[in-house]
This record gives structure tokens, C-alpha cells and sequence, in this order.
């Protein structure tokens, strides 16, 4: 595949400079989401003294922030006019098709920044939440709050939702099992394209409430069920035809994602279908680079995380006892999905 082409070896100092200041371009990023600048501009405020009176920053401070944006070609100025460019525009200002500034800000920035300050004691084994993995803790001890993490998650999750719903062929299912569903966006969208479709999000208490809303907002109260659990430990609710997957065998260690897996098997009926949605790198763990920074990620206060690959995933789903359809790329250059069936009479499929 093109996005999980191997990299050239990098060859001159100015390359690794480009490595080592990275971190600068995403503050500036982070800092212009907590300002709104870009909403800002998109509403009349786009010369540097109007936006440093909306924003509140300095004259002279937001020149030089300004700079770095420029830079970073997320805005453009001609005759002293501030524009947004078009991905910025579409993605990174309230009320856009795409707006998703939350999770850019609170999930990357916030919760994602932060957590690499760790990576050094996770390279070691150390843990950082001696009593729950680093997920659990960061979110719900270390001050970002369950509630806000799940709705700027939720914003970030809807457009991938979509695609896969369009992509997965689910017209002949009728229950949902989304394990660590979070906010909802997956089975929103999955029964949203599958009028039959009925689901149940297992996650953390502290998720539910906040996809409930979502749900209720989404006007499938009557279809989307909520069970409120731990999925390693608690008891999964039984009668549903698919299990569903996604971003979860990249929080946790090797263990428990086999028995993730063995659980999926012993839940489903005979046809019933697997579905394992995350961040995965080539077999040859050469990338995608998108990828791969996620699953570094996934390493903190997890001693035993695995670097997931499709020949891993496809393994631990036939150890399992399921039978795999194959795996294939959902969001380029970031995750892929597996697909896998207990032995029986009903199948699935993916359009090509």
C-alpha cells in the first residue's frame, strides 16, 4: 500500500533539526485552538489588530504567533489580511463540516502531549498509576475529566465512524456489541446506516452519561443500550451477533488482549462476527509513521502493550478460535480493520 511505503533514510543534519523541534509546531497549534484564532478570522477578525482584540493576546505576542502559523501553512496573509487555509478552515473552525478543534486540543494536546512527558518511565516499565492502566488515570485522577475527553473524543471519532459504516456491510446483523464503544460515535453510525441494527456499549462508568447524550441527541435511545464495566473484567451481555472492537487492543497489554479475543469468540454465535478496529503498522513494522507514534502511545503504564500488526491481530483471533476474512486499511496511514467469523453459517463483507 502507497501510506505504508517505507520511508527513506533520512541523510542530512536538517532532517533530524526537523525531528527535534517538532514538538514547537504542535504547541503552536495548541495554543491558536485554546485562542479560537482560527474561528476568529473565519468571522471578520483577520488582520493582527483586530484578532489581538478579540483573542487577547498581545499585538506583538500574536505576531509572533502568527509567524509560526504561517509557517506551519495553516493560515495565509496577503496586503495584511489573514486567511485560513482550506483544511484549517474546514476542520479547525467552529461550526465547519469537520470542526473537530476538541480533540485536536484536549485528546492530541491535552491528554496526548502530555502523556509522552512519560515515555522515557514507560520505556523502562514503569507504571504511572500503580492501581489502573495510564488510559483510566490520566483521564479520570489527572485532572482532564472523563466527561470532556469523551465529547472531544466523540468529535474526532464521527467522521472514521462514518466511513467504516459506510464500508462494513452490517444489513444482516441485527445486535452490536461495541466494546469500549466510549462516546458512542461507532454505534451511532452503524445503526444509523442499518435501520435493523440494534447495539450495547460496554465501557468505563464514567463514559456513560456523556453517550447517552450523543445517543439521545442522535435519536437512538430505543436502539443503543449501555452496560457499565470494565471489558476486561465485567460480564459481557449476551445475544449480539457482532462484537465490534475499536481502539481498544492498543490500550492494553498482551494479555488481556487475548483474552479480549477469547471473549469475543465465547460471546458471538455460530457466523458471528469480530470486528477489531486500531492502529496498526505494516508486518514488517516500517509504518505507516502515523501509526506507529500512536502505538508508542499506547506503551504508557502498559509494560506488556504490543506493537500491533495485522499478522498479530489475525493470530490472536484464530488462537481464539475464529476464522479471519482478512484485514485492510480504514483510515490511510493510520489504522486498519480485521475481520474475523465463529465458525458457522453466516458471513460478511466489505465492498471492495
Amino acid at each position: 500500500m502507497a501510506d505504508q511505503a517505507r520511508r527513506k533514510p533520512i541523510e542530512d543534519v536538517s532532517e533530524i533539526s526537523a525531528i527535534t523541534y517538532g514538538f514547537m509546531a504542535s504547541k503552536a497549534l495548541f495554543a491558536a485552538l485554546e485562542f479560537d484564532l482560527f474561528t476568529h478570522i473565519a468571522q471578520g477578525a483577520d488582520s493582527s489588530g483586530a484578532l489581538a482584540k478579540v483573542s487577547g493576546i498581545a499585538e506583538n505576542r500574536l505576531v509572533t504567533l502568527l509567524a509560526a502559523l504561517k509557517s506551519l501553512g495553516l493560515i495565509s496573509e496577503a496586503d495584511g489580511r489573514l486567511a485560513n487555509a482550506p483544511a484549517t478552515a474546514r476542520y479547525l473552525v467552529a461550526g465547519a463540516p469537520g470542526d473537530f478543534r476538541d480533540y485536536v486540543r484536549f485528546v492530541n494536546g491535552e491528554f496526548g502531549y502530555e502523556s509522552f512527558r512519560h515515555l522515557g518511565p514507560a520505556l523502562r516499565g514503569e507504571r504511572i498509576f500503580p492501581d489502573k492502566g495510564f488510559y483510566e488515570g490520566m483521564i479520570y485522577e489527572a485532572g482532564i475529566g472523563g466527561e470532556r475527553f469523551s465529547s472531544a473524543q466523540h468529535s474526532g471519532s464521527l467522521g472514521p465512524a462514518r466511513l467504516l459504516a459506510k464500508r462494513l456491510d452490517l444489513k444482516d446483523r441485527r445486535k452490536l456489541l461495541d466494546v469500549g464503544g466510549g462516546s458512542g460515535a461507532y454505534s451511532i453510525a452503524l445503526c444509523a446506516a442499518n435501520p435493523r441494527l440494534s447495539a450495547t456499549i460496554l465501557d468505563f462508568p464514567q463514559t456513560v452519561d456523556t453517550a447517552k447524550r450523543y445517543v439521545r441527541e442522535a435519536g437512538l435511545t430505543d436502539r443503543i443500550a449501555h452496560v457499565a464495566g470494565n471489558a476486561i473484567s465485567a460480564d459481557w451481555p449476551s445475544g449480539h451477533d457482532v462484537v465490534l472492537m475499536s481502539y481498544v487492543w492498543s490500550a492494553v497489554g498482551e494479555a488481556d488482549i487475548a483474552v479480549l479475543a477469547k471473549r469475543a469468540a465465547d460471546a458471538l454465535p455460530r457466523g458471528g462476527l469480530a470486528l477489531i478496529h486500531d492502529f496498526m503498522v505494516d508486518d514488517a513494522r516500517e509504518g505507516p509513521r502515523f501509526a506507529a507514534w500512536y502505538l508508542l502511545g499506547s506503551m504508557f503504564d502498559n509494560p506488556t502493550a504490543v506493537c500491533l500488526t495485522p499478522g498479530y491481530v489475525e493470530r490472536v483471533l484464530r488462537d481464539a478460535g475464529l476464522t479471519v476474512e482478512g484485514t485492510e486499511t480504514m483510515l490511510s496511514g493510520i489504522t486498519m480493520l480485521t475481520r474475523a467469523r465463529k465458525p458457522g453459517l453466516a458471513s460478511s463483507s466489505i465492498p471492495a
